[in-house]
């Protein structure tokens, strides 16, 4: 059976890159949210880090969308926007000064960032020869 890899399309780099540096985010904030007991001059750092993280999650799932839909990837635009809801109502926890739920959600924040990076690596795979026959009428039997 015979396949090639395709070039990274420009929305998949942009995916790509969007989420890597939102799971890096998501990552700084959590240990900087374990720091902040010991250090309250962290806050205002770890709010603005907040900040940036809605930011690269609104182009990561705006981006997985637009790559989810070029490649046929399903889920991608979900993880992304579950990711950035999450960020939203993360948010708003610690304006409020929730602490508990903002730490659980946080933690659940940090999985979800990495996933979406996971995601951002596979490569699409395009079938040629036999196998594409196959794919395209499903009636026919590809081993001849």
């Amino acid at each position: 059976m015979a396949t090639s890899r395709l070039e990274p399309l420009l929305s998949q780099k942009v995916f790509r890159g969007a989420s890597g540096v939102n799971a890096l985010i998501a990552l700084a904030l959590g240990v900087l949210g374990t720091l902040l007991g010991g250090n309250p001059d962290l806050r205002a750092v770890h709010a603005v880090l907040a900040i940036v993280f809605l930011g690269t999650s609104l182009v990561s799932a705006l981006s997985g969308m637009r790559y989810g839909k070029q490649s046929n990837t399903k889920g991608l635009a979900l993880l992304g926007f579950v990711v950035f809801g999450l960020g939203v109502v993360q948010y708003g926890l610690g304006e409020m000064a929730v602490t508990w739920p903002h730490m659980l959600l946080g933690f659940l924040i940090v999985l979800a960032a990495g996933m979406l990076f996971v995601r951002s690596l596979s490569q699409p795979v395009v079938y040629t020869g036999r196998r594409a026959a196959s794919v395209s009428r499903p009636d026919v039997d590809p081993q001849g």
